[in-house]
């Protein structure tokens, strides 16, 4: 029920109605008609005056209170507060004209992230202890090897890379040093490539060529602190090339390389050993099942299993490039003279190099597997040719070379048991095999920090190379442990 305000019109409409009262009170019941008129009037009057005062009050209440464009701003003033305490909101507003953070490396991109540079690199310290079994023929003196241990400065590598304009062209450079061997930085790698889409890219520059599996593993992800012995062997490193490459259907990578030779990474046209003849170099690999395998542990402990296979080809008429040349078996003749035996190297000027490899893989929770086989044709066919030379052979040598490596977590994506069984046959008896066993473990559960030991036993080495502390026809037992940091 709303509630009447008595007010002053009121109370004179009370005494108007008293005394009407009063002055009708004795009349007669004829004028009773007239009279009631009159009341009726005078109720509509205060009816009115009422309303008139219910108005003004109304008025006054509204006076009291901000209009109704107050209001609204004092509204957007509050969205506009919060929207300002939000940095994502504050950054769109104002963008910084570089931005920087760290995402798998430290980096700085422009404001519309046209451009990136990322910068990224590594450091692997080790300890080696060698315990050399046999007298090095080859050495000078033919003396007995002694036991070598101590620290090594293994690798320190610095990576710069990111795009131009866009995603699309990318660049890389990676520098490193390697202080046992080399005491200053060189190019490791350096290269331009160009994605007209995820099924065709185009890489300039100087890379490892897409031949084999475990050379085309960076060294920040391996499950030993080398590469297998046959891998020394049989890999192709790195050359001044142009590839075409891709993946079809998000199942099958292909890339097919030009270059101007094999591991002759210096060799250009300024340069008198570069011949006439491109080497050709072609890898197809094939995802089975899950994505692509990029390391040789399953560190991220893969819930759906993940195989892939790849088979590999190179091909080189070497007219006399620079760098290139392979291990060989010592003839019988040069071996029955001097009783030397085992391996040497041989330049491949003048020689025609084929070669085909073929390669699998696996990973499934925390379990992995790898296994690789090469076949190498090496056939000289000029004058010069220092391979024919040194092997006695007029007609084609082939050597075969192959490993079988798995790894295990036993405690997830912590530490993790690895083995390899390999070797290099087919090399006019000359047979080479390798055995290492080794464990890993992983502080944090990445790649940034890691700590790897093993033990390798191997019989003749079959090429000498400085980063795997092996020298050529050395049998050694030999335990390393290395430390990685990486950013």
């Amino acid at each position: 029920m709303r509630e009447t305000v008595v007010g002053p019109a009121s109370v004179l409409a009370l005494v108007i109605w008293g005394q009407v009262g009063s002055a009708f009170a004795g009349v007669e019941d004829a004028e009773t008609g007239v009279l009631e008129d009159k009341i009726r009037q005078v109720e509509a009057l205060v009816e009115a005056q009422q309303a008139r005062i219910e108005s003004l009050k109304r008025k006054a209440d509204a006076a009291r209170v901000p209009s109704t464009d107050a209001a609204r701003m004092a509204e957007i003033r509050s969205v506009v507060r919060e929207l300002m305490a939000d940095a994502d909101f504050r950054e769109g507003l104002y963008p910084d004209i570089q931005q920087v953070g760290y995402d798998k490396g430290f980096y700085v991109k422009s404001a519309d992230e046209a451009f990136l540079l990322k910068i990224g690199g590594y450091l692997q310290v080790l300890w080696v202890g060698q315990n050399r079994q046999t007298d090095d023929p080859r050495q000078p003196g033919r003396q007995k090897q002694d036991d070598v241990e101590g620290f090594d400065v293994k690798r320190a590598c610095l990576a710069f890379g990111g795009h131009i304009h866009s995603p699309r062209l990318t660049y890389r450079i990676v520098v490193r040093g390697q202080p046992s061997t080399d005491h200053r930085w060189r190019t490791h790698d350096a290269d331009i490539t160009y994605a007209f889409a995820d099924e065709l890219k185009v890489t300039v520059g100087r890379f490892k060529l897409p031949f084999g599996r475990q050379k085309l593993v960076p060294r920040t992800v391996l499950q030993f602190a080398h590469r297998s012995a046959a891998n020394e062997m049989f890999e192709l490193d790195r050359s001044i090339a142009a590839v075409l490459h891709g993946t079809l259907a998000k199942r099958v990578s292909y890339a097919v390389a030009v270059a101007n030779g094999i591991d002759n990474e210096e060799d250009s046209p300024s340069r008198e050993e570069l011949d006439t003849n491109f080497a050709y170099v072609a890898r197809l690999v094939t995802h089975i099942l899950g994505n692509r395998i990029r390391t040789e542990s399953d560190l991220s402990y893969s819930k759906d299993p993940r195989l892939e296979a790849g088979v590999s080809f190179a091909c080189n008429d070497d007219n006399g490039d620079d760098n290139m040349d392979a291990a060989h078996s010592i003839p019988d003749r040069i071996r029955s003279g001097r009783g030397i035996g085992g391996s040497a190297v041989a330049d491949l000027a003048g020689t025609d190099f084929l070669q085909f490899g073929a390669d699998a893989a696996f990973q499934y929770r925390g379990f992995s597997a790898t296994a690789e086989y090469w076949v190498r044709s090496i056939d000289g066919e000029a004058e010069f040719s220092e391979w024919e030379r040194m092997t006695g052979r007029q007609d084609a040598t082939h050597q075969q070379g192959g490993h079988v490596q798995a790894g295990y977590f036993i405690v997830p994506k912590k530490v993790e048991l690895v083995a390899r069984v390999g070797g290099v046959w087919d090399n006019d008896g000359d047979d080479v095999w390798e055995i290492a066993v080794g464990a890993n473990y992983f502080p944090w559960g990445t790649y940034n920090v890691l700590l790897q030991t093993d033990f390798t036993r191997m019989a003749e080495a079959p090429s000498s190379s400085s980063s795997a502390y092996l020298m050529q026809n050395d049998e050694v037992n030999m335990v390393r442990v290395q430390l990685l940091v990486k950013f």
